[in-house]
Protein backbone atom coordinates (compact mmCIF):
# COMPACT_ATOMS: atom_id res chain seq x y z
CA UNK A 1 0.00 0.00 0.00
CA UNK A 2 1.29 3.64 -0.75
CA UNK A 3 1.56 6.13 1.36
CA UNK A 4 -1.65 8.46 -0.26
CA UNK A 5 -3.82 5.34 -0.30
CA UNK A 6 -3.26 4.53 3.22
CA UNK A 7 -3.70 8.09 4.37
CA UNK A 8 -6.82 8.23 2.35
CA UNK A 9 -7.96 5.43 4.97
CA UNK A 10 -7.27 6.89 7.73
CA UNK A 11 -8.85 10.26 6.80
CA UNK A 12 -12.14 8.92 5.75
CA UNK A 13 -11.81 7.54 9.40
CA UNK A 14 -11.02 10.82 11.13
CA UNK A 15 -13.10 13.19 9.25
CA UNK A 16 -13.77 15.13 12.07
CA UNK A 17 -10.60 15.49 13.10
CA UNK A 18 -8.99 18.53 11.17
CA UNK A 19 -5.33 17.58 11.73
CA UNK A 20 -3.76 14.62 13.44
CA UNK A 21 0.00 12.97 13.32
CA UNK A 22 -0.41 9.19 12.08
CA UNK A 23 2.73 6.58 11.33
CA UNK A 24 3.22 4.87 7.97
CA UNK A 25 6.16 2.22 7.42
CA UNK A 26 8.66 3.90 10.14
CA UNK A 27 7.79 7.48 9.78
CA UNK A 28 5.53 9.73 10.92
CA UNK A 29 3.45 12.44 9.27
CA UNK A 30 1.01 15.35 10.31
CA UNK A 31 -2.65 14.63 8.33
CA UNK A 32 -4.83 17.93 7.60
CA UNK A 33 -8.43 18.58 5.74
CA UNK A 34 -10.73 21.14 5.33
CA UNK A 35 -12.78 21.76 8.54
CA UNK A 36 -16.46 20.16 8.53
CA UNK A 37 -18.92 22.64 9.90
CA UNK A 38 -22.21 21.45 11.08
CA UNK A 39 -25.49 23.41 11.16
CA UNK A 40 -25.97 26.91 10.33
CA UNK A 41 -22.12 26.76 10.05
CA UNK A 42 -22.63 24.58 7.01
CA UNK A 43 -22.81 27.91 5.17
CA UNK A 44 -19.06 28.76 5.51
CA UNK A 45 -17.92 25.09 3.83
CA UNK A 46 -17.24 27.05 0.68
CA UNK A 47 -15.46 29.01 2.26
CA UNK A 48 -13.34 26.74 4.01
CA UNK A 49 -12.93 24.38 1.11
CA UNK A 50 -11.39 27.60 -0.81
CA UNK A 51 -9.21 28.36 1.44
CA UNK A 52 -8.14 24.64 2.36
CA UNK A 53 -7.28 24.73 -1.95
CA UNK A 54 -5.20 28.12 -1.43
CA UNK A 55 -3.18 26.57 1.36
CA UNK A 56 -2.37 23.31 -0.77
CA UNK A 57 -1.25 25.29 -3.72
CA UNK A 58 0.82 27.95 -1.48
CA UNK A 59 2.52 24.68 -0.21
CA UNK A 60 3.41 23.56 -3.72
CA UNK A 61 5.06 26.64 -4.39
CA UNK A 62 7.28 27.03 -1.83
CA UNK A 63 8.42 23.35 -1.85
CA UNK A 64 8.72 23.73 -5.59
CA UNK A 65 10.77 27.32 -5.04
CA UNK A 66 13.52 25.19 -2.40
CA UNK A 67 11.70 26.67 1.23
CA UNK A 68 12.09 25.22 3.88
CA UNK A 69 9.02 23.38 4.77
CA UNK A 70 8.37 20.05 5.67
CA UNK A 71 8.18 17.78 2.96
CA UNK A 72 4.55 17.81 1.06
CA UNK A 73 3.62 14.46 0.05
CA UNK A 74 -0.48 14.59 -0.96
CA UNK A 75 -1.55 17.84 -2.07
CA UNK A 76 -5.25 17.69 -3.18
CA UNK A 77 -8.85 19.26 -2.14
CA UNK A 78 -9.61 16.29 0.52
CA UNK A 79 -6.17 16.41 2.24
CA UNK A 80 -2.57 17.20 2.45
CA UNK A 81 -0.29 15.04 3.95
CA UNK A 82 3.17 16.54 5.20
CA UNK A 83 6.18 14.98 6.80
CA UNK A 84 6.99 15.00 10.74
CA UNK A 85 9.57 18.01 10.82
CA UNK A 86 9.93 17.84 14.59
CA UNK A 87 8.50 19.89 17.36
CA UNK A 88 7.86 24.02 17.10
CA UNK A 89 10.96 25.92 18.93
CA UNK A 90 8.57 27.77 21.06
CA UNK A 91 8.23 23.90 22.59
CA UNK A 92 11.58 23.59 22.83
CA UNK A 93 12.49 26.99 24.63
CA UNK A 94 9.94 25.85 27.77
CA UNK A 95 11.74 22.03 27.78
CA UNK A 96 13.45 21.43 30.92
CA UNK A 97 14.89 18.42 29.11
CA UNK A 98 17.21 21.15 26.74
CA UNK A 99 20.17 23.21 28.54
CA UNK A 100 20.98 26.65 27.90
CA UNK A 101 23.28 26.48 25.35
CA UNK A 102 21.05 23.72 23.14
CA UNK A 103 18.21 26.16 22.87
CA UNK A 104 20.79 28.85 21.85
CA UNK A 105 21.69 26.76 19.08
CA UNK A 106 18.24 26.09 18.40
CA UNK A 107 17.47 29.85 18.48
CA UNK A 108 20.31 30.59 16.13
CA UNK A 109 19.70 27.71 13.61
CA UNK A 110 15.96 29.78 13.12
CA UNK A 111 17.73 33.02 12.31
CA UNK A 112 19.77 31.42 9.82
CA UNK A 113 16.70 29.78 8.10
CA UNK A 114 14.43 33.16 7.90
CA UNK A 115 17.40 34.37 6.21
CA UNK A 116 17.33 31.46 4.03
CA UNK A 117 13.80 32.09 3.65
CA UNK A 118 14.30 35.81 2.36
CA UNK A 119 17.13 34.97 0.11
CA UNK A 120 14.98 32.40 -1.67
CA UNK A 121 12.53 35.50 -2.15
CA UNK A 122 9.77 33.86 0.11
CA UNK A 123 8.36 35.79 3.27
CA UNK A 124 6.10 34.21 5.84
CA UNK A 125 4.35 36.84 6.95
CA UNK A 126 4.31 35.66 10.33
CA UNK A 127 7.69 34.09 11.68
CA UNK A 128 6.70 33.76 15.22
CA UNK A 129 8.93 30.91 16.88
CA UNK A 130 5.99 28.81 17.47
CA UNK A 131 5.54 28.72 13.76
CA UNK A 132 8.61 27.08 12.69
CA UNK A 133 10.20 23.61 13.57
CA UNK A 134 13.23 22.01 14.90
CA UNK A 135 14.43 18.63 14.73
CA UNK A 136 18.00 17.36 14.40
CA UNK A 137 19.24 21.29 13.15
CA UNK A 138 17.06 21.05 10.52
CA UNK A 139 14.23 24.24 10.38
CA UNK A 140 11.16 24.47 8.73
CA UNK A 141 8.35 26.91 8.81
CA UNK A 142 4.56 26.15 8.64
CA UNK A 143 1.28 28.06 8.70
CA UNK A 144 2.32 30.66 6.15
CA UNK A 145 0.37 33.55 5.54
CA UNK A 146 2.21 35.17 2.29
CA UNK A 147 3.90 33.61 -0.69
CA UNK A 148 4.72 36.60 -2.20
CA UNK A 149 7.37 37.87 -5.27
CA UNK A 150 5.06 41.18 -5.06
CA UNK A 151 6.00 44.49 -5.76
CA UNK A 152 6.51 44.74 -1.78
CA UNK A 153 8.67 42.18 -0.96
CA UNK A 154 11.56 43.87 0.58
CA UNK A 155 9.30 45.68 2.91
CA UNK A 156 7.34 41.89 3.74
CA UNK A 157 10.76 40.91 4.51
CA UNK A 158 12.05 43.57 7.27
CA UNK A 159 8.27 43.09 8.50
CA UNK A 160 8.69 39.39 8.76
CA UNK A 161 12.46 40.32 10.46
CA UNK A 162 10.31 42.42 12.99
CA UNK A 163 7.56 40.24 13.93
CA UNK A 164 10.52 37.50 14.23
CA UNK A 165 12.24 39.11 17.04
CA UNK A 166 8.75 40.42 18.58
CA UNK A 167 8.01 36.73 18.93
CA UNK A 168 10.93 36.30 20.87
CA UNK A 169 9.49 38.69 23.27
CA UNK A 170 6.66 36.83 23.83
CA UNK A 171 8.37 33.50 24.88
CA UNK A 172 8.84 34.34 28.67
CA UNK A 173 11.59 31.08 28.72
CA UNK A 174 13.88 33.65 26.61
CA UNK A 175 16.48 35.48 28.73
CA UNK A 176 17.72 39.13 27.55
CA UNK A 177 20.82 37.49 26.69
CA UNK A 178 19.69 34.83 24.42
CA UNK A 179 17.25 37.27 22.49
CA UNK A 180 20.24 39.47 21.96
CA UNK A 181 22.65 36.25 20.92
CA UNK A 182 19.73 35.46 18.24
CA UNK A 183 19.38 38.90 16.88
CA UNK A 184 23.52 38.97 16.33
CA UNK A 185 22.73 35.83 14.54
CA UNK A 186 20.58 37.26 12.23
CA UNK A 187 22.15 40.09 11.78
CA UNK A 188 25.21 38.73 10.88
CA UNK A 189 23.58 36.67 8.02
CA UNK A 190 20.49 39.38 6.80
CA UNK A 191 20.82 41.96 4.24
CA UNK A 192 22.63 45.06 6.62
CA UNK A 193 20.40 47.25 4.68
CA UNK A 194 17.14 45.66 4.99
CA UNK A 195 18.10 45.58 8.56
CA UNK A 196 18.92 49.19 9.10
CA UNK A 197 15.42 49.89 7.54
CA UNK A 198 13.96 47.94 10.53
CA UNK A 199 15.73 49.78 12.77
CA UNK A 200 14.33 53.23 11.47
CA UNK A 201 11.18 51.55 11.45
CA UNK A 202 11.75 50.93 15.43
CA UNK A 203 13.00 53.89 16.03
CA UNK A 204 9.77 55.51 15.46
CA UNK A 205 7.73 54.00 18.26
CA UNK A 206 10.70 55.25 20.80
CA UNK A 207 8.38 57.80 22.27
CA UNK A 208 5.79 55.07 23.43
CA UNK A 209 8.16 52.83 25.50
CA UNK A 210 8.53 55.51 28.77
CA UNK A 211 4.64 55.90 28.67
CA UNK A 212 4.31 52.16 28.72
CA UNK A 213 7.18 51.20 31.12
CA UNK A 214 5.40 51.72 33.91
CA UNK A 215 2.81 48.81 33.36
CA UNK A 216 6.36 46.39 32.20
CA UNK A 217 5.48 43.70 35.48
CA UNK A 218 2.38 43.38 34.43
CA UNK A 219 2.61 43.15 30.78
CA UNK A 220 1.07 40.47 28.91
CA UNK A 221 2.56 38.55 25.40
CA UNK A 222 2.27 41.24 22.88
CA UNK A 223 3.26 44.27 25.15
CA UNK A 224 6.42 41.93 26.47
CA UNK A 225 6.91 41.41 22.84
CA UNK A 226 6.61 45.62 22.21
CA UNK A 227 8.98 46.24 25.30
CA UNK A 228 11.57 43.12 23.31
CA UNK A 229 11.79 45.02 19.93
CA UNK A 230 12.47 48.53 21.97
CA UNK A 231 15.08 47.31 24.06
CA UNK A 232 16.75 44.96 21.82
CA UNK A 233 16.91 46.67 18.37
CA UNK A 234 15.62 50.35 19.10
Amino acid sequence: MILEQYAEELRLQHLKKRIFRFEFEGKFYWLKQPEHPKGSQRLLKLFSQKHFQQEAERLLVLQKGGAPIPQVYVANDKMLVLEDAGKSVSALLSSDALSSEQKQQILDDSAKALVDLHQKNFIHGRPLVKDILWQNGQVRFVDFEAVSHSKNLRWHKIRDSLLFVYGLGRERSLSREQIQNTIKTYRTFADPTQWQEALKIVSRFHWLYPLLLPFKKIAGKDLRAFYCLIENIG
